[in-house]
């Protein structure tokens, strides 16, 4: 398999946007409903982070969650992905609440003028390259006492390679808060 065929699928490497059709539709909602997986651990007025946001998914209910004061960072890889999740934020009026943000090819590379009070990952650690190198990155942008939620498949991450990546977190200076339950993978809360 060639590594654009790979980038065609939701096989090892990044989901591509052709399949933004499939993260993004109401048999999803049913399944992964935003507000039972992050609703408890946001607030209005908070800043939020969705690291591959893809298309906005996550990103578009959370807007709705932390309110006119608050601020989301949809941010993704692909082009694309980002369009997507625009059109749809401005279909809802909740553009002026997003803030979309193209990630570097390596790094996220957000500058922050306000650190996160809760930042998600949903589906993503699996398909970087460097996980360690992402949980050095994103911790510098968690605020102290912030929340960090990291959700991966069971179908694509064993358990053992689950752990390693709790590793690499726990070395970048993240905590383990708790594995909360029914987030649809396996799921871990940092802090």
């Amino acid at each position: 398999m060639t590594d654009k065929q790979k980038n065609d699928s939701c096989d090892t490497y990044v989901c591509s946007y052709k399949m933004a059709f499939m993260l993004d539709n109401w048999f999803r909602k049913l399944l992964q409903n935003p507000a039972k997986i992050v609703g408890e651990y946001i607030n209005e007025g908070d800043t939020v982070i969705d690291f591959g946001c893809g298309p906005g998914f996550f990103s578009i209910a959370m807007a709705g969650m932390v309110g006119k004061q608050g601020k989301i960072i949809a941010a993704d890889l692909q082009v694309e992905m980002l369009e997507h999740a625009k059109r749809k934020a401005a279909a809802k009026n909740l553009s002026d609440r997003i803030e979309f943000h193209h990630c570097e090819k390596d790094r996220v590379g957000l500058e922050l003028t306000k650190k996160a009070d809760f930042m998600l990952a949903y589906y993503m650690i699996h398909e970087l390259p460097n996980p360690g190198a992402f949980f050095q990155e994103a911790r510098s942008f968690l605020k102290t006492g912030g929340k960090f939620l990291v959700v991966e498949p069971k179908w694509h991450v064993t358990r053992e390679k689950y752990q390693e990546m709790l590793g690499l977190a726990e070395n970048a200076g993240f905590s383990v808060l708790a594995f909360p339950k029914k987030k649809g993978g396996r799921s871990v809360l940092l802090t």
